[in-house]
């Protein structure tokens, strides 16, 4: 794998907002064919992704206003992608976005997150899901347990090994609570940050931050 130099590097965690982390690595191994190739040239973070995709889990006690949650969804990003300046160099203009139920690998968060250094989902991969970012939207019973006072919270979801010892977040968790679709607050910071984007109308909500 080609080494990415210094300044892709800078490149990524000051434009695109993600983060690059250390991981502990074994012994190289030989990709094969179907392994993805990590991407700086656009905020899908992995060229083979032709699209901005999202996929969804429901806290199960809200599967009633499934379709309305993910309408509301659906609306935050047709409102973002109207709203944002970066939306299109983003890469997010080329197709049509999809907002899908079901994430791979992962499950319904359970006990209180932190902010900083959280994971949900399925981790180092040499081969990341469709998905930009996994959704989790949660009741507000189950909201107080995993997020307390806190209206959303940002994680890793997917990393891609860059460099030997050197691994960047492909793709996000968001957990958010059921009442914050369709705020200006979901729409304005969580949500960006969740696409990887910059926030409108302030800093970001939460800053990339290293773990050795």
């Amino acid at each position: 794998m080609r080494k990415l130099s210094n300044r892709e590097l800078a490149h990524v965690a000051a434009m695109l907002g993600m983060l690059v982390i250390g991981v502990r690595c074994g012994p190289e191994v030989q990709q094969d064919s179907g392994d993805a190739h990590f991407t700086t040239q656009n905020a899908l973070m992995v060229a083979e992704r032709r699209a901005l995709q999202l996929c969804v889990e429901l806290d199960p006690a809200l599967e009633g206003q499934s379709e309305q949650l993910l309408e509301s969804l659906e609306q935050d990003v047709a409102a973002l992608a109207e709203a944002h300046p970066d939306w299109q160099s983003a890469g997010f203009g080329r197709a049509p976005v999809r907002v899908q139920r079901g994430c791979p690998g992962t499950a319904m968060p359970s006990g209180r997150m932190q902010s900083k250094g959280a994971r949900l989902g399925p981790g180092l991969t040499s081969r990341p899901s469709p998905f930009r970012t996994f959704v989790h939207i949660l009741g507000e019973a189950k909201a107080q347990e995993v997020l307390g006072d806190e209206p959303a919270v940002r994680a890793h979801a997917e990393l891609m090994r860059v460099e030997d010892h050197m691994a960047a977040e492909v793709s996000t968790s968001l957990v958010i609570r059921a009442s914050a679709l369709g705020t200006e607050a979901f729409r304005q910071t969580w949500l960006p940050t969740g696409v990887g984007l910059k926030t409108l109308g302030g800093p970001a909500a939460v800053s990339p931050d290293s773990v050795k």
